[in-house]
């Protein structure tokens, strides 16, 4: 399934509003399914560092499918933080940016992933913005 950008206009970290429970994700199958990748850390110019010992950023499908060739989807992926990030992603899933921790699970959703896919099991499900809706754009207005 193609990601819609739709979808994701709300899903922004300017948006204080955003709300979600940070039910811990399932790393390797998001990794696999390119929910999400870890990168060269970025840096403001919307490039990335070279050096991939300064850190890591984490990208959504989304970030990479919105670059026209360009932006995030030409960021090197950091292996070197594999384990952090699984970590985080299991343990701590609070540490993640709500703006991105959405990116994440709708990217997920959007190429075909299941919840039990998405999610640690035995864990709650995750709450979506207000007016999201299976298939559908999420609004926040």
């Amino acid at each position: 399934m193609p990601i819609d950008p739709e979808k994701y206009k709300h899903l922004t970290s300017d948006n204080k509003s955003l709300k979600a429970d940070f039910r811990p994700l399932n790393f390797d199958k998001l990794l696999a399914a390119k929910a999400v990748r870890v990168t060269n850390q970025g840096d403001q110019s919307g490039g990335f560092s070279k050096d991939p010992a300064i850190g890591f950023s984490l990208v959504s499908g989304y970030n990479d499918a919105i670059g026209d060739g360009g932006g995030t989807a030409q960021w090197p992926d950091n292996p070197k933080f594999y384990n952090v990030v699984k970590e985080m992603m299991a343990a701590r899933p609070h540490d993640i940016g709500t703006h991105k921790y959405l990116q994440i699970v709708q990217s997920a959703r959007d190429l075909g992933l299941k919840d039990e896919d998405i999610f640690m099991m035995n864990q709650n499900k995750v709450q979506m913005p207000q007016g999201y809706r299976a298939g559908g754009n999420v609004s926040l207005i």
